[in-house]
């Protein structure tokens, strides 16, 4: 018996599989994305880094600034040192004026009967002593000799002048610290 032969189907030119312009075009495809995503991921762990720096010194200052005048009278001048091998601070203290409209606020609130105790913020006679007005500038340093990084931090104290006794620390006198 003679043997049937089956007829090759051949399928047209565009089915029989990928070419090899087509591979390549791909490949560069993917690599372009491949390296995009890279780059991405690249600029988060900078970012994530830097930010963990800046949390780091704001710590690092609010440790340093917080004591400040809180048992202690707040002085004049300039200081600085290390934290660790890492973040370094200079600290600068200053005594400075009070700007006109809180003077002017505090001379009236001074000078309004009934009102001899008012203390605020805002308010630069308390009773019969006068606030001193300091401030406080931080700068907190990390980094290498090429790229060193900077962040400042710069805050306002009154105290009582140290002559007035009772209160050196910025506290009326008579209220409990």
């Amino acid at each position: 018996m003679p043997r049937l032969r089956t007829p090759i189907r051949t399928l047209p030119r565009r089915q029989r599989g990928f070419t090899l312009v087509e591979m390549v075009a791909a490949f560069v495809i993917f690599a372009i994305g491949f390296g995009i995503l890279m780059q991405i991921l690249s600029t988060c762990l900078h970012t994530t880094t830097q930010s963990a720096d800046y949390t780091q010194a704001a710590l690092w200052a609010e440790s340093l600034m917080d004591p400040i005048g809180a048992g202690e009278p707040i002085r004049e001048g300039a200081s600085n040192g290390r934290f660790d091998d890492r973040f370094s601070w200079r600290l600068r203290i200053a005594k400075i004026d009070p700007p006109e409209p809180l003077a002017a606020l505090g001379a009236v609130a001074a000078a309004t009967p009934g009102n001899a105790n008012v203390a605020g913020p805002q308010i630069t006679n308390v009773g019969n002593n006068t606030l001193d007005l300091f401030q406080i500038e931080l700068d907190v340093s990390w980094g290498s000799y090429y790229m060193t990084h900077n962040a400042r931090f710069v805050t306002l104290r009154a105290a009582m002048p140290e002559n007035n006794g009772p209160g050196a620390t910025g506290l009326p006198a008579g209220r409990p610290r």
